[in-house]
């Protein structure tokens, strides 16, 4: 088995402390063909002095001014020069075999994309759940748009694009990139673009590799999830995506404006 060169992309806006730990968990994992990008995205305090003191070839340091996650990964993106690119959010954490696992599991030509399931810690509680610990496979002779809309009711597992592992070739060929002009849901439509031009198939790692720390999102997150318009755009993309959806399509996309809208009014009024 070979050991590709992965490229694991950090955006960085005033959590310099925590995106040093995140680097400090990818050095000490059982992975160590790595390139750490970690791109400051016009951080306001101390943050990218604090990433200038981390002392390992392996990790690169760029700063740019501010313009989002989505514009920091995409400038992570272009200076990645790895066959595999995963992403991971300066506040989370992962554990040692979270890489490891993710290149096993893609390194085979069939498979296009690999994904691992997710702890999710809350930080204020400790509280925890693991997600996407099942297998959810394609039905014989079933369209990939059918597969993903029953994933995105059967779980989700198909929304963030930091539990996942990219090749690279397939982004750039396809100028897959993170839409800047969109605050929510963009994760989701880039692993839709990445699967779109992705021939393969998709392998779970059923294990809670990724830690995903919540709790403290900032009045920002929550004001964005609060506006229904920002899901209705998420929508409008996601059946744009779908293009002319079959009889049980739009059966299944009735059935994700019915959750999504149900979620919108839990986040809103509790």
């Amino acid at each position: 088995m070979s050991s590709p060169l992965v490229s694991v992309i950090i955006p960085v806006y005033n959590t310099g402390s925590e995106a040093v730990r995140v680097v400090d968990e990818l050095l000490a994992g059982t992975y160590q063909d790595l390139e750490i990008v970690v791109v400051d995205d016009g951080s306001q305090d101390d943050s990218l002095k604090i990433l200038q003191k981390i002392n390992s070839k392996k990790v690169k340091i760029f700063s740019k001014p501010n313009s989002g996650a989505s514009s920091a990964r995409n400038y992570g993106i272009k200076k990645a020069s790895g066959e595999l690119i995963s992403f991971i959010d300066s506040d989370d954490s992962i554990t040692k075999t979270f890489i490891e696992k993710l290149v096993s599991a893609i390194n085979k030509p069939e498979i296009a994309l690999a994904a691992t399931g997710i702890c999710h810690k809350k930080l204020s509680t400790g509280l925890v759940r693991n997600v996407y610990l099942d297998e959810f496979n394609k039905k014989p002779n079933e369209k990939l748009t059918t597969y993903v809309l029953r994933s995105l009711i059967h779980d989700g597992r198909m929304y963030p694009v930091f539990n996942k592992m990219f090749r690279s070739d397939i982004v750039r060929k396809n100028d897959i990139h993170f839409d800047e002009t969109l605050k929510f849901a963009e994760d989701t439509k880039f692993v839709l673009d990445y699967l779109s031009a992705a021939s393969g198939e998709i392998k779970f790692v059923l294990e809670p590799l990724y830690i995903y720390n919540y709790g403290t999102e900032t009045s920002s997150v929550k004001k964005l999830e609060g506006v229904w318009a920002n899901w209705q755009r998420a929508f409008k993309n996601l059946k744009a995506w779908v293009g002319q959806p079959t009889a049980t399509e739009k059966r299944l996309l009735r059935k994700i404006y019915l959750k999504w809208r149900l979620s919108w009014i839990k986040i809103k009024y509790g």
